[in-house]
């Protein structure tokens, strides 16, 4: 019977989506080296959320690698134009 419980779960897709993350295996978690000051960035784009203000439902963030120093905006719409526009003002 716990063979056929253990097959059972295997298959069934609500079980694997809501699976218990705990016993999952660990991995070892690697330091991400900038060799100076604002030398590597890294950027995301957040959402979509509960609209805010003026429509903004999605968040553009950049943070510094070294300083782990952190640039954040709301947005209305994910474009090109906004992407490089929170670049140039807010990270160059």
């Amino acid at each position: 019977m716990q063979e056929d419980s253990k097959e059972h779960v295997k298959r069934c897709d609500k079980c694997q989506r809501h699976v218990d993350m705990h016993i999952a295996p660990t991995h070892e978690l690697k330091s991400l080296l900038s060799p100076w000051t604002f030398a590597w960035w890294g950027m995301e784009i957040l959402g979509p959320f509960t609209t805010g203000l003026a429509q903004r439902k999605y968040r553009i963030v950049g943070v510094d690698y070294f300083t782990k120093w952190v640039e954040a905006e709301p947005l209305a719409n994910i474009t090109a134009f906004n992407v490089l526009r929170f670049f140039k003002r807010d990270i160059l």
